[in-house]
Formats: C-alpha cells, sequence, structure tokens
C-alpha cells in the first residue's frame, strides 16, 4: 500500500509544482508596450483616439500590478493587449495626419483653379 501512495505524492507535488510555476518574466513585452505607448503619443493619439491610448495606458498598468504577483501569462496577455491598442492609435493619428495634409493640398489646388479661371 505504501508503496502505491509514495509515487501518487510525489507526482501530485511535481504537478503542483507546474501549476504554479509563473513562467518567464515579460520583460520584452513589458518594453515593447512601453515604446508603443511612447510612438502613439509622439504621433499625437491623444488627440485622435484618446480613449484607445487611455485604454492602453491602463491594460499596461493592470499587467505591471500582474508582474508583481508573479502572474506572468495574464500580463503578457494583457501587455500585447496593450501594444495593439497604442499600435492602433499610432497608425490612426498618422492617417488623420495625412488627411489634413490632403485637405490642405486639396484647398491650394482650390485656390490655384479660382486664380486661373480669374485669369481668364
Amino acid at each position: 500500500m505504501r508503496s502505491r501512495v509514495l509515487p501518487l505524492i510525489l507526482a501530485g507535488g511535481l504537478f503542483a509544482g507546474c501549476a504554479t510555476d509563473p513562467g518567464p518574466k515579460p520583460d520584452q513585452q513589458l518594453q515593447a508596450t512601453r515604446t508603443a505607448i511612447t510612438e502613439a503619443d509622439r504621433a499625437g493619439a491623444q488627440n485622435v483616439e484618446p480613449a484607445m491610448l487611455t485604454g492602453a495606458r491602463e491594460k499596461l498598468d493592470s499587467a505591471a500590478a500582474l508582474i508583481e504577483q508573479q502572474e506572468y501569462e495574464k500580463a503578457k496577455r494583457l501587455l500585447e493587449q496593450a501594444e495593439l491598442d497604442a499600435r492602433l492609435a499610432e497608425a490612426r493619428a498618422h492617417s488623420q495626419e495625412l488627411r489634413n495634409e490632403i485637405g490642405d493640398i486639396k484647398a491650394s489646388i482650390d485656390s490655384l483653379q479660382r486664380n486661373l479661371e480669374s485669369q481668364n
């Protein structure tokens, strides 16, 4: 009887040890997310997609708290989401900037056309 119980206890301990292993700390993802948020800020995403950028920051903060609790997998998922949110906000900010530039170019073209028409 004893010879059967000991392997079960050892196996249970091994599985319990695996279940509590937090895995690798997501340092690279943390840095990538911080970089993405900084780049989104530089692109003016706060003016174009403030809610999305705020959400990315909140996810970053939540992930940092999870890292403190050694919940690395959950933290990594949140960091990935936050990075994607920040990248999307940055892309939308760049798109808005391009739309503004196109609007300026169209206005210049319209002005030039009016000048040409008035000269004829």
